[in-house]
């Protein structure tokens, strides 16, 4: 190829792969004299302003990465048209190579890189980051066995853009997670599904799912059970394959939370198997009882034994003839006397059966808490036993860590299941991070052993930024407990509400994509209305405006563009609106609200019959609070 150097410092050397969305090079930096590789974006993405502001975005939170099973980014960049990342170049081949050139891997080999995979996609979960698009063709192996994760939050920031082309978004249905599929946001469990799928590619051979197209494919994720992966590989272990199965459950909540849970499991799950397979001392056989010596033959004993043998037979004879008088004599005393009536005995029997023994399957409570664990275990008829407790900052406290027998084991009923319990780790105390960017503070926390959960919502805030935490500041905290930081989504956050309004609504969420309200303006928002049931009313939707004393400030009663009396059962409606603010309007903080009445019967509002995730006050629905300024 004709010799490109980029920024004047990293030179294209040649192409060695090429995707739908970038072409990949190996490369030389000029200025360290390492090679490296870099990824070049196909002009169709390198010329949408949004995608390129999300790309590298996305890409400079990725660099931030540093783990042995994490392909390291160096460098993000520009050089006119030519935007590109520099990363660490991998000697060796994808995943997907590997498997279609060996057809399927053995476990052992599967299992390793399966771990390796999970390393590295759960130190990015730890630092907040998901990547999206775990596939086969995203793993590098080196040839010593090493796994590379690579292209971390690239689909994210595809599908942000609001690209669809589904070769590039998703990389592949094939391993598209069945909420990713419904539209949902990406959340590490859908990660863990996508390993789960890449698993049961390399132990079968191919992906659990195939299709026409991709909407067929994603279908299938959100319906259909794969085939038990024991069809396609006999050699799989029963155990094995249930972990598989665990993972690609279609809810969310029914997988390992995070790819660091599920390397805890496949590791337990290999030490387990490494025992059952390892050296067992052989049990010395009985040898045969040894055959009695002959007696040793002589020639006394074979020549002139004849006349022996004839004294030995008369006397014999003699024996036999003399004692028939004998056995006459007890005839005649039998015959003569009526014989006793004996007594029936039962005989007893040569072998005693025992019942059969009961077998229960071991539970699986691996990562659950001790005390539900011991209720699971006790349910199954199984004594629950403590062996020891260690500390692992990567698990919540008090979760058993390891179980012996593994779960789908056969125990007879009453038998034992002990297990390791996660201690309650080192005492913390829980800092004010309030007002602090999340990314700035996650890592702390995390560091510390926390298991830091981020939720995003409305709000005027800088973006990031930490509005609220969950303990608050000074609550004594031990190492893995959970930390909640509520952190600014910005305006282009949905509000949710999910509010019940006499089992005939539904008001899911509104969007208020406004930054300033000033005097004068006018607020615009957007409710979406689910349909519970159908209705014959005409209902006026109202949005209300007030004030710091409660009095009405203004407001806009108008009904939806198409009446309710026209909404079918699970139909979701888009309603804008649009409330005046007074010119005259006094700063302050005003809350804006919602709901229903019949048309021309304002005081009859439709009731609320549970209030989701907001305040009600008389069936009037808190939608935000605003702040009107000077």
């Amino acid at each position: 190829m004709e010799s490109v150097t980029l920024n004047g410092r990293y030179r294209l050397l040649e192409m060695v792969g090429s995707g739908g969305m970038a072409v990949v090079y190996r490369g030389l930096d000029t200025l360290l004299q390492r090679q490296v590789a870099v990824k070049v974006l196909r002009e169709e993405y390198a010329s949408d302003p949004a995608f390129l502001a999300r790309f590298q975005r996305e890409a400079r939170a990725a660099a931030k990465l540093d783990h042995p099973n994490v392909v390291t980014v160096y460098d993000v960049g520009q050089d006119g048209e030519w935007h590109y990342i520099v990363m660490e170049y991998v000697a060796g081949q994808d995943l997907k190579t590997l498997i279609r050139q060996r057809g399927r891997l053995g476990v052992d080999e599967a299992v390793e890189i399966a771990i390796q995979i999970c390393a590295g996609v759960g130190h990015a979960h730890k630092v907040g980051i998901i990547h999206c698009d775990v596939k086969p063709q995203n793993v590098l192996v080196t040839p010593d066995g090493r796994a590379k994760v690579t292209d971390f939050g690239i689909a994210r920031a595809l599908s942000e853009s609001g690209v669809t082309e589904s070769e590039t978004v998703w990389g592949s249905p094939l391993y598209l997670a069945p909420e990713q599929a419904a539209g949902e946001p990406p959340t590490p469990a859908a990660d863990v599904y996508s390993i789960g799928v890449v698993l049961y590619e390399m132990l079968s051979g191919e992906p659990p799912f195939r299709a026409d197209n991709p909407t067929a494919l994603a279908l299938k994720h959100m319906r259909e059970e794969p085939p038990p992966l024991s069809a396609h590989n006999p050699q799989v272990p029963a155990r094995l394959e249930w972990i598989v199965s665990k993972v690609l459950s279609k809810e969310p909540a029914a997988r390992y939370r995070t790819a660091e849970q599920l390397r805890h499991v496949l590791v337990e799950y290999r030490r387990q198997s490494e025992q059952r397979t390892g050296y067992q001392p052989a049990i010395p056989s009985v040898p045969p009882a040894a055959a009695p010596p002959s007696a040793p033959s002589t020639p006394a004993a074979t020549g002139g034994g004849d006349r022996l043998a004839w004294v030995l037979g008369a006397i014999a004879f003699l024996a036999v003839v003399g004692l028939i008088p004998l056995w006459l004599m007890v005839y005649r005393a039998y015959t003569s006397v009526t014989p006793p009536v004996l007594p029936q005995v039962t005989p007893t029997p040569l072998a005693t059966f025992t019942p059969a023994v009961e077998l229960v399957a071991v539970p699986d409570v691996l990562l659950v808490p001790q005390e539900e664990a011991r209720r699971v275990v006790e349910q199954k008829g199984l004594q629950f036993v403590v062996r020891e407790e260690r500390d692992d900052p990567t698990a919540a406290g008090g979760v058993v860590l390891e179980q012996e027998p593994a779960p789908g084991e056969l125990l007879p009923l009453g038998g034992t299941v002990s297990v390791v319990i996660n201690g309650p780790g080192r005492e913390l105390t829980m800092p004010n991070v309030t007002g602090y960017p999340v990314e700035m503070v996650r890592g702390g926390l995390e560091s510390d052993g926390l298991n830091v959960t981020v939720e995003e919502v409305w709000s005027r805030a800088v973006r990031g930024m930490v509005i609220e935490q969950e303990p608050e500041e000074g609550t004594t905290l031990h190492a893995g407990d959970v930390v909640t930081l509520t952190v600014s989504g910005g305006v282009a956050v949905p509000i949710p509400l999910e509010v019940n309004l006499a089992e005939t609504f539904i008001l899911e969420s509104a969007d208020l994509r406004q930054e300033q309200f000033p005097p004068g303006g006018v607020i615009g928002v957007t409710l979406r209305w689910q349909v519970l049931r159908a209705t014959d009313v005409n209902y006026i939707v109202f949005v209300h405006l007030i004030g710091p004393d409660g009095r009405l400030v203004s407001q806009q009663d108008k009904g939806p563009i198409s009446p309710t009396s026209t909404w079918s059962p699970g139909l979701v409606v888009a309603d804008p609106h649009q409330v005046p603010i007074p010119s005259d309007i006094q700063a302050g903080k005003y809350q804006l609200r919602t709901g229903m009445y019949p048309d021309g019967q304002p005081g009859a509002r439709l009731p609320v019959t549970d209030p989701g995730q907001t305040e009600v006050e008389s069936d009037s629905i808190l939608i935000v609070e605003l702040e009107i300024p000077d």
